[in-house]
C-alpha cells in the first residue's frame, strides 16, 4: 500500500508507505514547488532501481566481479507508444555473453515486467 496526500500548495504531495515518506511535486515551470520527483522521473527512478538492485542480486549470486551498476532511465513516444530506454554501464570486467546475459536479466526485474505488460488501472472515489 501506498498512499498520496495533496493540499493546497501546488504540487507538492507527501507519499507514505507507512514507513518511508517522500515528495512527489512538478518543476517550477508547471507550477509545481520543485520540492521533490516530478510523477513521471518517479517512474523512472523506479524502473532504474529495480533494475540496479535485479542486476546486483545476479551478479552477487554469479559471483561477477562488478563495483558498480549504473542504470540511467529515459522515457520517450515513439508512433504512439511509450518507449523506456535504459542505459546500463557496469564497472568491472565482463564478457560479452556475461553483458547479453544481464541485459536478458534487467528485463526481468518486477518494475520491467509490470511495464511490459497490459495491465488494468480500477478507480473509484469515496
Amino acid at each position: 500500500m501506498v498512499k498520496a496526500t495533496i493540499n493546497k500548495e501546488h504540487y507538492a504531495c507527501s507519499v507514505t508507505n507507512g514507513s518511508h515518506d517522500i515528495i512527489v511535486d512538478e518543476p517550477l515551470e508547471l507550477g509545481g514547488t520543485h520540492k521533490g520527483f516530478a510523477p513521471k522521473g518517479l517512474l523512472m527512478a523506479s524502473l532504474a532501481s529495480c533494475v540496479a538492485i535485479t542486476l546486483r542480486m545476479y551478479a552477487d549470486r554469479k559471483q561477477w566481479p562488478i563495483d558498480k551498476i549504473e542504470v540511467e532511465v529515459n522515457i520517450d513516444t515513439e508512433n504512439g507508444e511509450t518507449i523506456f530506454f535504459e542505459e546500463i554501464v557496469c564497472t568491472g570486467i565482463l564478457t560479452e555473453e556475461q553483458k547479453i546475459r544481464l541485459e536478458e536479466i534487467a528485463a526481468k526485474c518486477p518494475v520491467s515486467k509490470i511495464l511490459a505488460s497490459g495491465h488494468e488501472i480500477r478507480s473509484k472515489v469515496l
